[in-house]
């Protein structure tokens, strides 16, 4: 199958089960549901894009497709971003890969989703940024969608286990204090008539 004709494929079936999701929620309620078949359809969709665009590379060292945060999770809410990380074990293979990823990206776009892609190669999973210590948290999450299985494996047994106990007293600290900024930002008050879930 050609990718337009995928991509027209997956349009469809993103509008025809979003819509039917809708509908259900909207006369039995049950948040969690959604919740879980809106996890199943983004990941359909994503692994059936991944799959597509990623047999076209024909470089060694194909990346691991990983979901991270609330898409790990399983707790992909109607408008949450799909936090997806392109794992690559090296530079070479990060380079290598540069045109499949940025197709399987735009796709996602052009189907409206709201896609938060992350590029990684495994070195880089186990240094912290102070500056991004929202990627280490959403680490924590992770879940092997797709590519490389052994490259994910090291990922998830050995770097963040690693990363955890090197940084555990900073990784607290930092998210502590932002979570103190965000309580600030909105008065000190967990009253608002429109809050945001995610929060």
């Amino acid at each position: 199958m050609s990718a337009s004709s995928l991509s027209s494929e997956l349009r469809t079936l993103c509008a025809e089960e979003s819509a039917r999701i809708e509908q259900v929620f909207l006369s039995d309620g049950d948040g969690r549901a959604l919740i879980a078949k809106r996890t199943f359809l983004i990941e359909s969709i994503v692994t059936s894009l991944w799959q597509q665009i990623a047999q076209e590379g024909k470089a060694p060292g194909k990346p691991s497709l990983v979901a991270l945060g609330g898409f790990g999770r399983g707790w992909l809410f109607p408008h949450s971003d799909i936090d997806l990380l392109f794992l690559y074990e090296n530079r070479d293979s990060e380079e290598a890969f540069k045109e499949p990823v940025r197709r399987f990206s735009q796709a996602l776009w052009d189907l409206r989703l709201r896609l938060s892609p992350t590029s990684r190669t495994l070195s880089e999973c186990d240094r912290l940024d102070p500056n991004n210590i929202e990627f280490a948290i959403a680490l924590l999450d992770c879940r092997f969608l797709g590519g490389d299985q052994e490259t994910f494996s090291r990922l998830r047994d050995k770097v963040i286990p690693r990363l955890i106990m090197r940084e555990s007293q900073t990784l607290v600290e930092r998210l502590a204090e932002l979570t103190r900024e965000r309580h600030a930002k909105h008065g000190d008050t967990v009253y608002h008539l429109e809050p945001n879930i995610k929060e």
